[in-house]
């Protein structure tokens, strides 16, 4: 299903003569029905409708998703749901849609507001600006928009697009009471080990009630959804591909045995108050809480000496350790935003307020146990397979290398990390109605948000008294092979909860000593606190002329950043204070144009901006070492923000209220582009040298590195992106049987083109799949409601080392099916049931652009939900 230019093309053909057969067999009135001259259109395909006709009425070009569409698709999360969208590419964490990319750009670069308001992030990982769209289900909210050019009266923020989250309301329906309840349980294809941590085969319930008077002057609206999964993820990864006598080897063979835990709660609130036509106030609140545990479960085999290939796939090495490391982390996040505001309209203006207070937390907590053994297992013989996962067979007669009592204790680290983000928001808009064909707008925002992070780490050495994996019997479980589709390589279930009550019984205290030598990394030096104020206002026109609409006008925003750190002096913690502010003006055009009463042509052109992550601004540095190998990351308060100039055109067919064929064309000139740069010493004298250049000598123990990584962030590359998305969408019932009716489908592609220049060097564009599709087959008739559906991003490129392409990281492709049946079996009540990656595709990472040198191959395996759903 790769090659998808001739698929998409004689598709593009077909859905046209199918959508004008079934135009011309509509008559002038036929907008709700294919069919009969009156239907009630429900279920997916109100949904459809809902989300084309969003797309048709829009100032620009978007893409819409439904609350219909949101509940019946077989997602965990709005996130997931989204990747069904032309232009949106789901990042998959752990076997779920966590980040989307829009057209290609990073996800911090992309704005998510909740009712058209900033959401913020709970997040630390990748910067700090991502905001992780699995925390939020599809039970609780009214429709989803994906926005791609952006008009002046909104956040200049998001050089991708800006997402939109819409909460429900007690106005989406005209009853006056209603209810909506909804449970499923499921099945997971990889099931537990008995020795393993948790897993339970998931469940989820969501439930929404709502009322009005009789007057529909008041409403109010309650809804949420919860759910828990708990499910393995096996993974193998070869890291750190280098060329050895007869081909390329990684240095590292490594399999986990990773449980997942994910428990997710959302609520959301409202009431609305609308004494007349001219007046309405509300209130609402919104709740997001993730609970999660990663327990992963790590046997690591190094792969250094003596290695000789002695066939085109395989060969010998010699004597190397073994590692097994136990790792718990168990993340919180909590979002909460309360907003308050209204509409008033006096003659021909129209006054609009709000504001709004967001609190976002995240606290991550973790426990790691380190055991590592002399260069003693080998020698051995090894394969590498057509998909680039190493397996090692160890020659007769060599240790056990499951042998626990072979491993001694390395060390012990546990993590507490805590960040704290607090927004402040208000926003006034005046918009005037000049006329039946003009419409002028202006208004001010100021937004503020305060962010603090706070980072220890404690690590316990080995002590006077010697330990090994095998000391305690509670340590372990057994051994075990961690088998599937990629072999049997070997692991040992460890036992982390015994670990730690061993360190914290005060008789083993001669086992351990605590390290004290990296007080400063430790402690101080990942902590910052960061306050961004921004500042704008805007004014904008909107004028028609006859079949034509223009949107003109600019926005400037002022942006002011203080921020701290910590830097070493001698042997003290110094809090130092940095920042700086910029002024951006953004103008905007945006021209929409009615061919005729079904076709509409669109052309744009934009300005928007990406600000730097949080983690790059503030005046730290943060390090982390694993297995010998250490990573510092350096901040830079004098970034700005990244500056895009966005030429969008785009042809959209609205043949009828269900059919939908669109072509769009852009072009994104981004300047000031943020570019990560990256170093790798590898002598101790070089690494010493360099820890010593950065005031860090003596702060970071560089005794056991054998290779230390620096990255910083500048300002010094700039990037294009040219780009294709076409849709389409359509029922086939003019071309089949009564019996058959029903029956549609649904197409999206996007395909992207982008380079980066840094010092000269071209290099591709981060993070963008230069292809992604996604293809629907729905049935809805009969009481039955059914997708079959399947989404595909291709590789692209996620690391950059300038010093040497070979170690650049790549994600693998992805596509995956998806499926989903619903009955009604009386009114309002349905049952159904959903399968999740049907096709057990894995997610995959390689190295140096060469995909048989894997880094990266993790499966999470098939799922199964049942369940139903009431509504009244």
């Amino acid at each position: 299903m790769q090659n998808l230019r001739p698929l998409l093309t004689t598709s593009a053909m077909a859905l046209a003569l199918i959508s004008q057969n079934s135009f011309a067999q509509a008559g002038p009135n036929d907008g709700q029905s294919l069919v009969n001259d009156e239907v009630i259109v429900t279920g997916t395909k109100l949904s459809r409708e809902t989300g084309i006709n969003a797309k048709r009425e829009a100032l620009g070009i978007i893409d819409a998703l439904g609350t219909d569409e949101l509940g019946q698709l077989p997602d965990k999360n709005v996130g997931e749901s989204l990747n069904r969208l032309a232009g949106v590419s789901m990042l998959v964490e752990k076997g779920e849609g966590r980040y989307v990319q829009i057209r290609g750009i990073n996800p911090s670069l992309n704005n998510v507001t909740i009712n058209g308001m900033g959401l913020g992030s709970p997040e630390t990982e990748n910067g700090g600006r991502q905001a992780p769209l699995d925390i939020i289900a599809g039970g609780v909210l009214g429709a989803v928009q994906v926005i791609k050019t952006p008009t002046p009266d909104m956040d200049a923020q998001g050089i991708g697009g800006t997402v939109n989250v819409e909460t429900k309301s007690p106005f989406d329906r005209p009853d006056s009471f209603y209810g909506y309840l909804s449970g499923r349980f499921g099945f997971e294809e990889i099931q537990p080990e008995d020795e393993a941590y948790g897993g339970h085969n998931p469940y989820s319930i969501d439930a929404t009630l709502s009322g009005k008077t009789d007057d529909d002057t008041f409403g109010w609206l309650i809804g949420g959804s919860w759910s828990d999964r708990e499910y393995v993820a096996p993974g193998y990864y070869q890291d750190d591909w280098v060329e050895q006598t007869g081909g390329a080897a990684p240095e590292n063979v490594k399999n986990n045995y990773y449980i997942i835990g994910r428990e997710r709660l959302n609520l959301n609130g409202t009431v609305e108050f609308r004494p007349d036509d001219v007046s309405k106030y509300f209130a609402r609140g919104f709740y997001a809480k993730w609970d999660e545990f990663q327990h992963r479960n790590r046997y690591e085999q190094n792969f250094t000496e003596d290695i000789v290939y002695t066939s085109a796939n395989g060969g010998t090495s010699g004597l190397n350790r073994i590692a097994a490391n136990i790792r718990l982390e168990s993340p919180e996040k909590e979002i909460f935003s309360l907003s308050a505001g209204g509409q008033n309209i006096v003659d021909n203006l129209t006054f609009d307020y709000l504001g709004q207070y967001n609190k976002n937390t995240i606290s991550e907590p973790y426990s790691y146990w380190e055991w590592r053994s002399g260069t003693d297992f080998g020698p051995n013989s090894f394969e590498i397979n057509a998909d680039g996962v190493v397996s090692i067979t160890p020659d007769a007669g060599t240790p056990d290398r499951q042998d626990a009592s072979l491993l001694p204790f390395r060390r012990a680290r546990f993590q507490d990390s805590d960040m704290t983000e607090d927004g402040l928001m208000g926003q006034f808009d005046v918009s005037w109605e000049k006329g039946a064909d003009t419409i002028i707008k202006a208004g001010v925002k100021a937004r503020q948000t305060d962010r603090d992070w706070d980072y220890q780490l404690t690590r316990y050495d080995g002590g006077a008294l010697d330990l090994n994996l095998a000391t305690s019997s509670d340590f372990t479980s057994g051994a075990f092979q961690n088998c599937s589709a990629q072999g049997c390589p070997p692991n040992i279930f460890m036992n982390i909860d015994a670990m730690d009550a061993f360190l914290a019984e005060p008789s083993n205290s001669d086992y351990f000593v605590l390290n004290t030598s990296e007080n400063f990394i430790a402690n101080f030096a990942s902590d910052y606190r960061i306050k961004e104020t921004v500042l704008a206002g805007y004014v904008m026109g909107t004028k028609t002329y006859g079949p034509a609409q223009i949107i003109t006008g600019v926005r400037i925003e002022a942006t002011d950043v203080n921020s701290s750190g910590f830097l070493l002096e001698g042997e003290d913690a110094v809090e130092v204070e940095d920042g700086g502010d910029y002024i951006n003006v953004l103008p905007a055009l945006l021209i929409n144009y009615d061919v005729s009463e079904t076709l509409k042509a669109r052309g744009a052109i934009t300005r928007a901006l990406g600000r730097p992550d949080f983690t790059d601004i503030a005046p730290r540095s943060s390090f982390s070492e694993e297995l010998t190998i250490g990573d510092l990351s350096i901040g830079n308060p004098d970034l700005k923000p990244r500056l895009s100039w966005n030429f969008d055109a785009s042809l959209e067919w609205y043949a009828n209220s269900l059919t939908l064929l669109s072509a769009s064309v852009f072009y994104k000139d981004i300047s000031d582009d943020l570019v990560g740069l990256s170093e790798r010493y590898t002598t101790q004298a070089d690494i010493e040298a360099q820890l010593e250049a950065r005031g860090l000598n003596g702060a970071i123990d560089a005794s056991d590195l054998t290779e230390l990584n620096i990255d910083t962030t500048v300002n010094s590359g700039s990037s294009t992106l040219k780009g294709l998305e076409l849709v389409a969408q359509t029922q086939l019932d003019p071309f089949l049987p009564e019996a058959l009716s029903g029956i549609g489908v649904s197409a999206t592609a996007t395909f992207l083109d982008g380079e980066t220049e840094v010092n000269g060097v071209t290099l591709p564009l981060l993070n963008q799949a230069e292809m992604t599709y996604a293809l629907t087959l729905f049935y809805q008739n009969h009481g039955f409601d059914a997708s079959v559906s399947y989404a595909y991003n291709d590789d692209f490129l996620t690391g950059v080392n300038l010093d040497n392409p070979g170690l650049n990281l790549s994600q693998g492709k992805f596509g995956r099916f998806d499926a989903k049946v619903s009955y009604d079996v009386m009114d309002q009540l349905k049952v159904f049931a959903e399968a999740v990656n049907i096709n057990d595709e894995p997610t995959t990472e390689f190295q140096g652009g060469i995909e048989t040198q894997n880094t990266e191959h993790e499966y999470v395996g098939r799922t199964i939900y049942v369940g139903f759903s009431y509504g009244f």
